[in-house]
């Protein structure tokens, strides 16, 4: 028997329709082949929080806290759907890791099945559109699981150095400001404080600008086929004279155009051609870029 472990409902339903569904139960459902789909609601396990080590990380002072091992619980929510994959898991020949193409994907089955402490034959689908032709195509093209350590191994450092930063550096920054007589928590975050750096700098940005005048020469050509307007590109050499103008007085400014005056110019011939490029791929992760592909020998 074959378990395909989806990473959410959705997933585990357009592939059940894929191998051909027989009977329909609300923690799974029963496929041809002698296949069943299961699924995850997301991530079904956290990591410990510091108290869970050790009590003594109740007190916020007690830092740096670095795991010697890591260890995970089941989130409180998902403790149904986890002992029903647990169930299903005693006896089966194979499972397949149906999480989404990336590296998130990758680790919440994993971990499921870590967690319930399989060990048996594992295979990835790799599986990133739901419409009936991908899906039947990546189910001829299973994968071993193996393959995707590195990319199961990128979201544990993710995961992990979140928490580290996380929980450190918040925990640090609030005793600092209780030294200081602020009460409140002071949250710090891999993520959250560099974006909110960028919003708050932005603002500041935005609430000191100061408007000046931004002056763009142009000319009015004439030749025998008749006239047109040009406008002056600065050369790489003279941009930091322009600056320079552009912070002076006005007064200043005069005297800058003054020594353009009445000074010959060199026409140029140009040529403008057409070209078609073909567009970038979307982004992905390098370890999305990097591995096998579905359809790959």
């Amino acid at each position: 028997m074959k378990l395909f472990i989806a990473e959410k409902p959705s997933l585990g339903r357009a592939i059940a329709d894929g191998i051909g569904v027989l009977e329909r139960h609300e923690s799974h459902l029963v496929c041809r082949n002698d296949c069943i789909v299961t699924w995850c609601y997301g991530h079904m396990l956290e990591l410990y929080f510091p108290p869970d080590y050790d009590p003594k990380y109740k007190d916020w002072r007690q830092l740096p806290v670095i795991p010697s091992k890591w260890k995970k619980k089941p989130i409180e929510k998902s403790q149904k759907q986890l002992n029903a994959i647990s169930r299903l898991l005693v006896g089966v020949d194979c499972v397949v890791n149906a999480g989404d193409p990336d590296r998130e994907g990758q680790i919440i089955v994993d971990e499921v099945l870590e967690y319930c402490g399989y060990e048996g034959k594992t295979e990835r689908i790799w599986l990133a559109a739901l419409d009936d032709r991908s899906v039947k195509k990546a189910l001829d093209n299973l994968k071993s699981n193996d393959d995707y350590i590195p990319l199961r191994k990128a979201a544990q450092a993710r995961s992990q150095a979140d928490w580290l930063i996380g929980i450190n550096a918040t925990r640090a920054l609030t005793n600092l400001g209780r030294d200081c007589g602020f009460t409140q928590l002071l949250s710090l975050g891999r993520v959250q404080t560099p974006v909110l750096a960028l919003v708050a700098n932005r603002d500041l940005a935005i609430k000191n600008f100061k408007p000046r005048d931004y002056i763009v020469l142009e000319a009015l050509m004439e030749h025998e086929k008749g006239s047109f307007k040009a406008r002056f590109s600065l050369p790489t050499a003279w941009k930091a004279l322009m600056r320079k103008a552009a912070s002076s007085t006005p007064r200043s400014h005069t005297r800058f155009w003054n020594r353009f005056r009445a000074k010959p110019a060199i026409s140029l011939i140009s040529q403008v051609r057409k070209k078609a490029k073909i567009p970038p791929c979307p982004s992905i992760s390098p370890f999305s870029r990097n591995r096998p592909r579905p359809d790959s020998a």
